[in-house]
């Protein structure tokens, strides 16, 4: 028993994450949100900014095409990361980055409700239904404020993104990883980017979805880490763990 639960902490690891990564990455989200603070205390800034795309907006094959992007690969993020994960535990070339796409799965299960809970009560209307001269590419349902598909973007691939960037002795930086990385990067922030350009969020909502998804990672990547130096999380427990942060995303998928 001993052995198993020895061989599991050899496999079982996150990222180096000191003190230094920690600093950049609640600065950014520092940067992030003090953006979307005066994107949205300066007047007609959002609506300006959006009105920007309103041309672009009627371009038949743009439209198709961002809309096809913006409204169905949100889909792709929750599906692939549980895959992944749950392949984690036989496939033995994921073994390694079970923990990384822990990190990953919690941070969206923990999100998603968070984000639905801000928009709840923040109750900020659709760009649309604001400003009636905003021509979006389909009517969502919810309110804007923050952007769910840019929490979402970054919250199912920032640990990955920071794993496959990371040399610390027990992951290995390589070109393969840093071009992964990349196209990583540029799909969470072309998602995000795409919710301004169909006209269903303003930059204010993307700017603050994409900071909660850092600062909440964070502090989850922290928790993480404790809980695997102090032998706190173990194979066992951590079957349960995902169990309740799956059942968490589905009762958030169905009532919020």
């Amino acid at each position: 028993m001993k052995d198993e639960s020895n061989k599991f902490a050899i496999k079982s690891k996150l990222f180096e994450f000191g003190f230094n990564k920690k600093l950049f990455f609640i600065l950014c989200t520092a940067i992030l949100w003090l953006a979307a603070m005066m994107a949205y205390l300066t007047p007609n800034f959002n609506h300006w900014f959006l009105l920007n795309f309103n041309s672009l907006r009627t371009d038949l094959l743009f439209a198709s095409l961002c809309y096809y992007y913006t409204y169905y690969m949100l889909y792709a993020i929750i599906p692939l990361v549980s895959i992944f994960y749950l392949a984690a535990f036989k496939v033995n070339k994921l073994k390694k980055y079970r923990m990384v796409l822990f990190l990953a799965f919690i941070t969206l299960a923990i999100g998603i409700p968070i984000t639905d809970l801000i928009k709840l009560y923040s109750a900020v209307p659709r760009p649309w239904l604001l400003y009636p001269d905003i021509n979006s590419l389909y009517h969502g349902r919810g309110t804007s404020f923050p952007s769910g598909h840019a929490f979402q973007a970054f919250a199912g691939t920032l640990p990955l993104i920071i794993c496959f960037l990371t040399s610390d002795g027990y992951f290995k930086r390589n070109n393969t990883k840093i071009a992964l990385a990349i196209l990583l990067l540029i799909f969470a922030i072309s998602l995000s980017l795409s919710r301004i350009l169909a006209g269903m969020h303003f930059l204010t909502d993307v700017l603050f979805g994409i900071g909660l998804a850092i600062f909440l990672m964070v502090i989850l990547a922290v928790l993480l880490k404790w809980l695997l130096d102090t032998g706190n999380l173990n194979l066992k427990n951590e079957k349960w763990h995902a169990l309740v942060f799956t059942i968490l995303i589905l009762l958030d998928l169905i009532y919020l």
